[in-house]
């Protein structure tokens, strides 16, 4: 008889872990998740991305459980298209924002809602979104709602530390950030990260928390690796990451999922 792998969860980053920067996802991958999927297993993704920005994600990975989107700021049920257990950034970061943008007009900003991800300007940072996000609309700062998951400041690398400075004189109460990338800076409500959202998903799927397991690369994963079970690092990830995970797996284009679906399937 087969054995069931139903007490585990696997709940990996995207970009950089499941999916090379620039290609696609590899097919050990594809072929490991759909064989631990078969078997009973439980995998998903704890993302920075928004719901709607992984669309074919769910369907080429046949993901049939919960998922943790923008860095845990809420859960999303792709099978009834249902968004769970929101946490919203506080509104004062209307205002904030455009005194941001004030300060460094040469950066892009845009904000994860409900429904879309929207780059947004205050009129010195026009110029700005177009060049960094390259987005087809650009909105008015007061032409949208307030109820945004998450912030995204977008600024060259050289220029990323005057950034990190300026948010450090100038916190807004009840958020923190991280960079996500050279040029990716992310501000959420305080207590959202994706450790959050694992220990979450663990929760509404009833898998034991020491039966989970966390794979990423990079430093927005280091609250999902410390929440896991067992904490896994890509091969060519940053060496903060490979030092203080329980395991390290190969590269990412190599089939680094693949490398820990067939750990767990010899245990």
């Amino acid at each position: 008889m087969e054995k069931s792998l139903s007490r585990y969860l696997i709940v990996t980053d995207i970009d950089d872990t499941l999916l090379p920067h620039e290609g696609e996802i590899p097919k050990r991958n594809l072929e490991a998740i759909h064989r631990f999927q078969q078997k009973g297993g439980k995998f998903t993704f704890a993302t920075g991305r928004s719901h709607y920005h992984c669309e074919d994600l769910y369907r080429t990975l046949g993901i049939n459980v919960p998922s943790a989107q923008n860095n845990g700021a809420y859960l999303y049920d792709c099978t009834t298209q249902t968004i769970m257990e929101r946490t919203f950034v506080p509104r004062t970061a209307n205002a904030y924002i455009k005194e941001a943008c004030k300060v460094f007009p040469d950066m892009a900003v845009a904000v994860s809602m409900e429904d879309d991800f929207r780059a947004i300007s205050s009129p010195e940072s026009m110029e700005a979104q177009k060049d960094y996000l390259r987005s087809r609309q650009v909105y008015h700062i007061d032409e949208i709602g307030q109820d945004w998951f998450k912030i995204l400041f977008v600024r060259a690398p050289e220029k990323m530390d005057e950034l990190h400075r300026w948010l450090d004189q100038h916190p807004l109460e009840g958020t923190y950030y991280i960079n996500s990338s050279a040029v990716f800076c992310e501000m959420m409500a305080k207590g959202v990260d994706k450790g959050e959202g694992l220990r979450k998903l663990a929760r509404v799927m009833g898998v034991d928390i020491q039966n989970t397991y966390a794979i990423g690369d990079f430093y927005n994963d280091i609250d999902m690796l410390k929440a896991a079970g067992t904490s896994v690092a890509v091969g060519d990830g940053a060496k903060e990451i490979i030092d203080m995970c329980d395991m390290v797996v190969g590269p990412c284009a190599q089939g680094a999922v693949a490398d820990l679906i067939e750990y767990i399937e010899r245990l």
